[in-house]
């Protein structure tokens, strides 16, 4: 199971600390925003634009507006970082919910299979059974917070990544972080033990966003985009 780990996609923490050009091969990928501004063109040509300007000054339809962004809502019922992302609180990867991350984990769990027919038909199991068991939570000691990346090994808790944070303002659901610290954990490598680069932290701000009271979510380099957890 330790080569289905998806450590890839919680180390984006360490990248900024340690190894940040791991982080920025991901980046290229902003060939598609024209593909979306080509096709509004066409909508507004047809004029709907006008019509759903109308509706859009009228309260009934701007709540629906903004619950796609998940803000409202959270607002709305009251939480906020502070309540739900609590020291100590584990929120488990749902990679079923992650469709980036699942696609990359498939390709390369499929990639290994090779021509073993069978193990290829057990991908898509064996990549949710194995995103189950990886999370991340926020520990504190005294002022300081802690950001964990974990997972399961040989039956017990195995640390990827332990890093000391700070945490920057941001909105209410939002809990804002960048590294402020050397990491520790499995995932990191002999040679940048111990090492921090201030400049490649203050470049990497890391973002969960409380989707509810059970879920948070944050961003990875593509491919793996969006990242859903729940808590444990």
């Amino acid at each position: 199971m330790r080569q289905m780990s998806f450590k890839s996609s919680l180390i984006a923490l360490a990248c900024a600390a340690l190894a940040a050009t791991a982080c920025k091969k991901d980046e290229p990928k902003p060939a598609e925003p024209p593909k979306t501004e080509e096709a509004k063109p066409a909508p507004v040509a047809a004029a709907p634009a006008p019509a759903e300007a109308t509706p859009a000054g009228a309260p009934g339809e701007a709540s629906p507006a903004a619950a796609p962004a998940g803000v409202s809502p959270t607002a709305a019922a009251g939480l906020d970082a502070a309540t739900v992302l609590l020291p100590g609180v584990q929120f488990m990867f749902d990679i079923d919910a992650s469709p980036g991350a699942r696609a990359a984990v498939l390709a390369d769990c499929i990639a290994k299979a090779g021509s073993d027919s069978a193990k290829m038909q057990a991908c898509p199991a064996e990549v949710s059974k194995a995103g189950a068991s990886e999370g991340i939570r926020f520990e504190k000691e005294a002022d300081q917070w802690i950001y964990v990346s974990f997972g399961a090994k040989d039956g017990s808790e195995e640390i990827f990544l332990r890093a000391p944070i700070a945490k920057l303002d941001g909105a209410a659901h939002e809990f804002k972080f960048k590294p402020s610290g050397p990491a520790t954990g499995s995932q990191v490598s002999p040679e940048n033990a111990g090492k921090f680069d201030q400049a490649k932290a203050d470049a990497m701000i890391m973002t969960v966003e409380v989707v509810d009271a059970t879920t948070v979510a944050m961003n990875a380099p593509l491919p793996k985009g969006r990242l859903v957890y729940h808590k444990k």
